[in-house]
């Protein structure tokens, strides 16, 4: 039943709008009140708010659309690199692309097209000119990558330095990551028990490849346990990432590609590097948060 204000004149009148939303507003500001009262109190807290009103700051969805981007742009040559390496090494092992690509674990509407593009009688050229587009993408996204911490962890990103180190570490990353992927992925055939055990796998790869690449990236100083918390959270998300395309991402190419056509996968698939994106700042901003905490404790017990 809905609730009546009842005037002097014993006249009941429904409640207006305005004065529905004034009182969810006047709720909402309690509510908000009692959050901020609870943040002295609660250190977790505290540094959830605190990580939020950073990202905030800085803008942090739109640098995570940066790094979607270069993510974009690295996957298209790479994709290009490995279904002309399979054709390559389909005409070495003189086994046919289709069958390359299912011992590669791809199925349906991914294997035809990757056999497809196998066969292709350029696959030499095309191997060769992947190379430096690939190694192009990979130093544009590091570059990427380090200006956004530097804007976390600094405040701008003057500071960032492109090394061949830290390209380096991030594309064996990037390799230790698709490593990871086919891992936990033979563990997983091997029995159901052994789910949990491939869960753990990939968490400590994914998080310590990302924890590797952390410590050439521009931060605050401090010893490396410091982005150990950043490192984990990109672990945990990025299996989530992974869970989303394999069972959204992956089952819209092959199913439901003539449904939404090339529109709706390019949407699927820029959606997931933006999540990554999110993740890589998130890191970030979990770490210069915690960092700052532990500067500010040090200096009131001086």
């Amino acid at each position: 039943m809905r609730h009546r204000k009842r005037e002097p004149f014993g006249l009941d009148v429904e409640p207006t709008l305005a004065g529905r939303v004034a009182h969810w507003l006047q709720r909402a500001q309690i509510f908000r009140t009692r959050v901020e009262a609870s943040r002295a109190r609660h250190a977790s807290l505290d540094v959830g708010f605190t990580v939020v009103e950073r990202d905030s700051s800085i803008g942090g969805g739109l640098l995570a659309g940066a790094l979607a981007y270069r993510l974009f742009v690295l996957l298209l040559p790479s994709a290009l690199l490995f279904v002309s390496g399979l054709g390559l090494y389909g005409d070495i092992s003189d086994k046919s692309p289709s069958t390359v690509a299912k011992e590669a674990g791809l199925h349906g509407l991914i294997a035809a097209q990757v056999a497809a593009t196998a066969s292709s009688s350029a696959r030499w050229l095309i191997f060769i000119l992947m190379l430096p587009a690939v190694l192009y993408a990979i130093v544009k996204l590091y570059r990427a990558i380090a200006i956004v911490h530097a804007i976390v962890w600094l405040g701008s990103g003057r500071g960032a330095k492109t090394t061949r180190r830290g390209v380096a570490l991030l594309a064996a990353g990037l390799l230790l990551n698709v490593t990871a992927a086919e891992i936990v992925g033979w563990i997983r055939r091997s029995g159901e028990l052994f789910g949990l055990s491939a869960l753990v796998v990939y968490l400590v790869l994914a998080g310590g490849a990302w924890l590797v690449v952390s410590l050439e990236l521009p931060r605050g100083g401090g010893a490396w346990p410091g982005l150990v918390p950043g490192a984990a959270l990109f672990g945990v998300g990025l299996l989530f990432v992974n869970v989303f395309n394999v069972y959204v991402t992956t089952r819209l190419v092959e199913d439901r590609a003539d449904t939404y056509g090339a529109l709706g996968v390019a949407t699927a698939l820029l959606f997931s590097l933006v999540l990554v994106g999110r993740l890589m700042v998130l890191s970030a901003e979990l770490n210069a948060t915690l960092a700052d905490r532990r500067l500010v404790s040090a200096r009131a017990t001086l």
